[in-house]
């Protein structure tokens, strides 16, 4: 009886995990100059000029359309060493849907993807 609570618990817990994950397939961030095309994270994993980032550790903000995650980028400029960001996207929805990033120094708005 135990072992079955257990793993009812885990697989609970293992479910419900992407659930605290937003959807962010078919959004990307914008094309820059050193890119020159809109960069795709729907996949959890992007690629930018100079680094590959992952987003981690997911958590919902409660009753909002969003998730902060952490992000982890690493890049052969840093020796291979890391660099981790918090960044939380936010969806808006109104007469239009909009999704933004959020940074500790600046928000952007994404666009969607041409997939």
């Amino acid at each position: 009886m135990h072992k079955a609570a257990v793993a009812v618990f885990f697989g609970f817990v293992l479910l419900s995990e992407p659930a605290n994950a937003q959807d962010l397939r078919g959004w990307c961030f914008p094309a820059d100059a050193c890119m020159g095309a809109p960069i795709p994270i729907g996949s959890g994993t992007y690629e930018t000029c100079e680094e590959t980032c992952t987003l981690t550790n997911p958590v919902a903000v409660r009753d909002m359309e969003a998730t902060l995650y952490d992000e982890i980028c690493r890049g052969d400029w840093m020796e291979g060493g890391t660099i981790t960001n918090r960044i939380m996207f936010i969806k808006q929805t109104s007469d239009r849907t909009r999704m933004f990033e959020v940074r500790k120094s600046w928000i952007g708005e994404l666009e969607r993807c041409n997939q």
